[in-house]
């Protein structure tokens, strides 16, 4: 788990410590993964082992002044070279990892006892023509090397004996101290940059990989298997067999719409054969049912292994078989209708976890379905201000009206009868390339087809970020759970994982399926040849862009399990930003090396003005800097707030009451609030701090007197949703942070502004039927709370800067190729102005020619 520290409380990673509910000392591990300006740990992440019974909750003692130290277990985890391989040793069991491929074990002993060696153990991709990649290493490393828990990362190439590469792979292995269990994470990844010819993305992409089947293969060493056994529920009862095969198999997710055409291949076809699960035993059928969450375990004289996949059924297809004496996990399996198609700069990631074991009764493998989970007090987080503005849920009667209502509306999102997790159900939101991504049910509003539209939300206005802020304030493990399944939905398929496209898509992140379209053969990347709009226009597509950037959720998800792909992925992002400005990585980018301006670009070409756009870069290259400390980051920041915002903007000029085109301006505001909070907790009260800070409190003055709720303005607006007063809340949070930061006398006024747009917001919202809908309840999920703190701290005042200072005058920001692209626009309303010259000119004529004559003069 993860925890935060308030600042200053403790300096030392050893001098953490962890006592059971009876007040003894456990054996921890703890790792810093940030610290506070002044070095004291910000965040730790901590590795201990606790069994509880099921339903069942305990309190645990963090000790910041433990005397053992973090260390103290009388047998932990050893990492010894045996040769070119690495030998890890739990205390007892000791797994040989081959150093040229991924198998994943040369040998296995637990308690002495040779329990597994490398006679048929394999990872195999075959292809359609059935020829076999084998997983060849390029990179290992110990990439956690603890007492208690140690990670081996790996990466390489699947490829032939024939030398010929069909993908990339990552594969993590992590073991137990005392424990003969391992956790495998695989990802599969084609890193080829995908053709996406117009900015359509379907399948069919000449880039995409396809393959018939991936599979694990895993032996013991005892000649000859004595038994089969197997449950398909947790918790159940283990039948035995001896048998010569078996084969348990999920097709489709079970539910009522299994057939949902979210699953259609290239070809528009659904590829789902009947719904449920299947289990044969030696070919013949003995049992179907829906939903499995299985557990397999094969036994010989001596030893056993048992095998179980997390996600089994959410992430169908999957498979998990006993032939010929050996295990073999499908993770993508064989048995299903098509082949799978891994589009360009795609990848997916499937956790296995396999258990050996000699002699005794193997433990159960239940608790991998349904993993323990471990949260700090909500006054504790709080409190250690890792969060920035949040404050922990309040008693109802301290609330106003308004304010019950928003956090009833945002419970809804785990509590009733119409959840985030029932609406998967809709369009079958399950498979391996869906499951975690939300339903966007706002899109389907006025759809008049004859089954549900498909579209998914690919983590708009950072859902990830909006539920772990849900997670600490309420200690609802619900929030988790759908925070865990969308942060591996994003980092495997929102993401685009190539170096290979041009720079300003490398590593960005895809948006949600084009408003109110069907995401059609699409899948999660937005644009598709078979929306209506592609078949009238030409310029119908796209692809990543800035105002579709969200890293804050991923950076805590990170602190709050310590996952490296959630790391790997906000600096992907980051430099995603960095990259997509820098001139000088376009192909013709030596004529001209200013910036491209890609990304603060917001809604019009031209515009980097206040606008989520520039706002959604900011964010991310802050949330890479919290988390590597590079100023790098910082300073790629600064330059966008200099570029889009000034103290002394001509705020009418920016046309900020065009509702439909800079409504977003508010998000560039709060990211400004973000920014000053970093520069408060490093005491950096310098021209950089004063220049943000008079920016926000320029235009926040602005809004006192221009600024109306969205319901007496959607006249301005094309289309009239619930979403434009949700979006009101960000009006509430941006008069939050201009009373924060004012001591004149209009901070009362910035006050009573932010509970007016707050009470506004709840109240217009809730007169539409729509508003229990995806995207309004998103809205306050990632927004209300920020009001709901500054209610509790309103007499927080932040710091002046440390000197007055000269800010100088507005200059216009000019992209590369800036007065190329005017030149253009200028020929172009030329020419237009020319085409509509001739043809008024050719009515005159035709008009005034007498009769008889041919009109040529």
């Amino acid at each position: 788990m993860g925890i935060p520290l308030p600042k200053g409380e403790c300096f030392d990673i050893h001098a953490l410590g962890i006592r059971d509910q009876h007040g003894r000392c456990q054996p921890l591990q703890a790792q810093a993964l940030a610290r506070w300006s002044d070095t004291s740990l910000k965040w730790v992440l901590l590795d201990f082992q606790v069994t509880l019974e099921s339903h069942e909750t305990i309190s645990l003692e963090v000790s910041l002044n433990n005397p053992m130290g973090s260390d103290d277990v009388s047998a932990g985890i050893s990492v010894d070279r045996l040769g070119d391989n690495i030998v890890i040793n739990t205390g007892i069991a000791q797994f040989t990892l081959s150093s040229e491929i991924v198998k994943p074990f040369d040998r296995v002993i637990v308690r002495g006892v040779e329990v597994a060696g490398n006679q048929g153990s394999k990872l195999v991709v075959s292809d359609a023509e059935g020829k076999e990649y084998l997983p060849y290493l390029r990179h290992v490393e110990v990439e956690t090397a603890g007492r208690l828990r140690t990670t081996v990362c790996a990466d390489g190439i699947l490829r032939s004996v024939d030398g010929t590469s069909l993908a990339e792979f990552i594969v993590r292995l992590t073991f137990y101290a005392q424990r003969s269990d391992v956790q495998c994470e695989w990802t599969i990844r084609n890193s080829r940059a995908a053709l996406h010819p117009r900015g359509l993305w379907d399948l069919g992409d000449a880039q995409s990989i396809y393959f018939r089947d991936c599979s694990l293969y895993l032996g013991l060493s005892s000649a000859q298997v004595s038994s089969v056994e197997w449950n398909v529920t947790p918790g159940d009862a283990m039948q035995s067999q001896s048998c010569q095969s078996l084969e348990l198999y999920q097709d489709s997710s079970g539910g009522v719409n299994w057939q949902s055409p979210n699953h259609v291949n290239r070809l528009g076809t659904v590829t789902t054969s009947f719904p449920g699960y299947s289990v044969k035993l030696d070919g013949a059928l003995i049992e179907q049912g829906r939903r499995a969450t299985p557990t397999v375990r094969i036994r010989g004289e001596h030893q056993s292994l048992s095998v179980a996949v997390s996600g089994f059924w959410e992430n169908f297809p999957k498979a998990i078989e006993v032939q010929n004496g050996e295990m073999v996990v499908r993770l993508f399996p064989r048995q299903y209708s098509d082949l799978f198609e891994l589009q360009g700069g795609e990848q997916k990631t499937h956790t296995v976890f396999l258990q050996y074991d000699s002699f005794g009764e193997p433990s159960s493998l239940n608790w991998t379905h349904d993993r323990l989970v471990a949260m700090p007090p909500a006054d504790w987080s709080a409190r250690a201000r890792a969060f920035g503005h949040v404050a922990a849920l309040k008693d109802s009667h301290s609330m106003s009206e308004c304010e019950m209502a928003a956090e009833r509306l945002v419970g809804m999102a785990v509590n009733g009868k119409n959840t985030f997790f029932e609406r998967r159900e809709i369009v079958d939101e399950y498979g391996w390339r869906n499951f975690g991504d939300l339903y966007a049910d706002h899109e389907a509003v006025n759809w008049k087809g004859d089954r549900p539209l498909v579209a998914h939300y690919n983590n708009q206005y950072d859902v990830i970020y909006g539920g772990i802020i849900q997670l600490v304030r309420s200690g609802d493990v619900r929030w988790y759970d759908l925070v865990r399944d969308l942060a591996k939905h994003v980092i495997d398929i929102d993401l685009y994982h190539t170096q290979n496209d041009r720079s300003a898509l490398n590593g960005g992140l895809f948006w949600h399926t084009d408003h109110y379209t069907d995401a059609g053969t699409s899948t999660h990347r937005s644009f598709s040849i078979t929306s209506p709009q592609a078949k009238v226009s030409s310029s119908y597509g796209g692809g990543p862009a800035c105002e579709h950037n969200y890293a804050t959720g991923l950076l805590y998800y990170y602190y709050l399990t310590g996952a490296p792909a959630a790391k790997e992925a906000v600096l992907s992002l980051a430099d995603w930003v960095i990259n997509m400005d820098d001139g000088s990585m376009r192909s013709c980018g030596w004529l001209d090396r200013r910036p491209t301006g890609y990304c603060s670009l917001t809604a019009t070409q031209g515009y980097h003005g206040p606008g989520r756009g520039s706002g959604n870069s900011i964010s991310v290259l802050l949330d890479a800097e919290i988390l590597t400390s590079r100023k790098t980051y910082l300073a790629k920041a600064e330059q966008l707030i200099r570029r889009c915002i000034h103290p002394l903007d001509d705020i009418d000029g920016r046309n900020l009451a065009d509702v439909e085109k800079r409504w977003s301006y508010t998000v560039f505001l709060q990211v400004l609030g973000k920014y000053l909070d970093v520069k408060i907790e490093r005491n950096e009260l310098d021209f950089m701090y004063a220049y943000a800070r008079a920016s926000l409190l320029h235009y926040a003055s602005w809004m006192l007197e221009h600024e109306v709720p969205y319901q007496q303005v959607l006249d301005r607006v094309l289309i009239q949703t619930e979403t434009w007063p949700a979006q009101d809340i960000r009006k509430a949070n941006v008069f939050c942070l201009a009373a924060r930061f004012d001591s004149s006398d209009r901070r009362q006024a910035f006050r009573k502004k932010a509970d007016f747009f707050f009470d506004a917001c709840i109240t217009d919202l809730q007169s539409y039927d729509t508003h229990t809908l995806t995207r309004p309840l998103v809205l306050l999920m990632t927004n209300a709370y920020v009001y709901s703190y500054y209610r509790q701290h309103d007499d927080e005042i932040a710091p002046e800067p440390s000197r007055r200072h000269d800010f100088g005058k507005p200059k216009p920001f000019a992209a590369q190729f800036h007065e190329v692209y005017l030149l253009r626009d200028r020929v172009q309303a030329g020419l237009c102005l020319l085409r509509s010259a001739k043809a008024h000119l050719a009515s005159f004529l035709k008009a005034t020619k007498p009769d008889g004559e041919d009109g040529h003069a």
